[in-house]
């Protein structure tokens, strides 16, 4: 057996949830049709998850480079850096998102989404996708980092555009790298020159990296830049994932709209079990940095691996009714959807914040949503699908 984790008939037709669960009974780890291996199994993926100097993050490919190995050190994305530097980096974005830092995020977000609704209740009808899941974390992620609302629809522009995933190093672009490079640059040397002034501005982000220190050393401009286009990255691309996959199931599913918007106790396990079962990232990529055997299976130095993602969350040996959606799971957060082990996603609490708001402003403004007679609908889960979700909306 074998299996294409980017598949992209997935975006159309659909994950094959039932030949993953073959894969994960008859031969759980399988060859992937463009070389490596697919991981199906939970057991595999914690093992690949946690075991980080053997199973490596590597983004290069996505940028049309051959892997990190061609990637200067100060542009590494977080997921990438080797351990022990990958930790203090990561310590840093913990203190950027932690809980006292997103004290009045929760507010932002209620705002931005009422603001996103207000025209689409005036019509009647609106694009769950563009209009509402999509600029969400974009907004949210502006914000965080001091920058004005507008950024946020250029981080949306650079994310539909592609140039999002490009690197300084990737074919055809400048070597200065993509436009939100040259942007953040821009944010920060302003930041520098308020500081030289002796103005002082309130904490955000870019702040925080531009003031930390890791080993006792500044992080240098490229770091901080680098660091600030993967945090776009990780929450335009895998957060919009999950409002929509939200919204979309909220859509389809008017019995469960139902009742999440009689029950808000039900928005938490509703959001955790969106991450189980319709995760934002069906896949994520790891390289072997040496020749390993896993269960037995003999893989070699440098051959990519494909971590199933989206079929270890339905493994029929950790859940029950591993491919229905329930509200009613005895440990609603048993999952991985936001990845697992050491590099866990960092953004996990901000992405629950901004899905329980968007959750939540729907049910407290919309008394009925359903589709349009003739309009095209992803799968769901749709993966990074740029389809619409248009809907019909009533106002309370």
């Amino acid at each position: 057996m074998e299996f294409d984790a980017r598949d992209p008939s997935h975006e159309v037709d659909g994950v094959p949830f039932h030949t993953l669960a073959r894969i994960r009974t008859e031969q759980p780890i399988c060859p992937s049709p463009k070389g490596g291996w697919y991981l199906s199994t939970r057991r595999h993926i914690d093992t690949a998850l946690k075991e980080v100097e053997t199973f490596v993050a590597d983004l290069a490919p996505m940028a049309g480079l051959s892997g990190t190995e061609v990637v200067p050190a100060e542009e590494l994305f977080l997921s990438e850096i080797p351990e022990p530097r990958h930790g203090r980096i990561r310590r840093l974005y913990n203190s950027n998102f932690a809980p006292h830092r997103l004290r009045n995020t929760e507010e932002f977000v209620t705002r931005t989404c009422h603001r996103l609704l207000d025209p689409m209740l005036a019509s009647g009808e609106g694009d769950l996708h563009a209009g509402y899941a999509m600029p969400i974390p974009s907004a949210t992620l502006a914000d965080l980092m001091g920058l004005p609302p507008e950024a946020g629809d250029k981080f949306m522009g650079w994310s539909f555009d592609g140039t999002l995933m490009q690197r300084p190093g990737t074919p055809g672009i400048k070597p200065s790298g993509p436009p939100i490079l040259d942007y953040f640059r821009e944010a920060l040397a302003e930041r520098r020159s308020s500081a030289a002034a002796g103005e002082e501005r309130p904490h955000d982000v870019i702040i925080g990296l531009m003031n930390a220190e890791v080993d006792g050393v500044p992080l240098s401009d490229t770091e901080i830049v680098t660091q600030l286009q993967f945090m776009v990255m990780a929450g335009v691309h895998t957060t919009r994932a999950l409002l929509i996959h939200l919204a979309h199931r909220l859509l389809r599913d008017r019995e469960l709209f139902e009742q999440v918007s009689a029950d808000r106790d039900l928005v938490a396990p509703l959001v955790e079990e969106s991450l189980r079962h319709d995760a934002p990232v069906q896949a994520t990529t790891r390289r072997c940095t040496h020749d390993v055997a896993l269960d037995g299976v003999e893989m070699s130095a440098g051959e990519w691996v494909e971590v199933g993602i989206g079929s270890a969350n339905r493994d029929e040996t950790v859940y029950d009714d591993p491919d229905v959606f329930r509200l009613d799971r005895d440990d609603p957060r048993d999952h991985l959807g936001f990845g697992g082990g050491p590099h866990i996603c960092p953004g996990a609490t901000l992405a629950r914040i901004e899905a329980s708001c968007a959750v939540n402003v729907l049910c407290d403004r919309v008394a009925e949503m359903s589709v349009i007679a003739g309009a095209t609908y992803p799968p769901l889960p749709g993966g990074m699908s740029h389809l619409p979700i248009p809907a019909k909306l009533t106002a309370k």
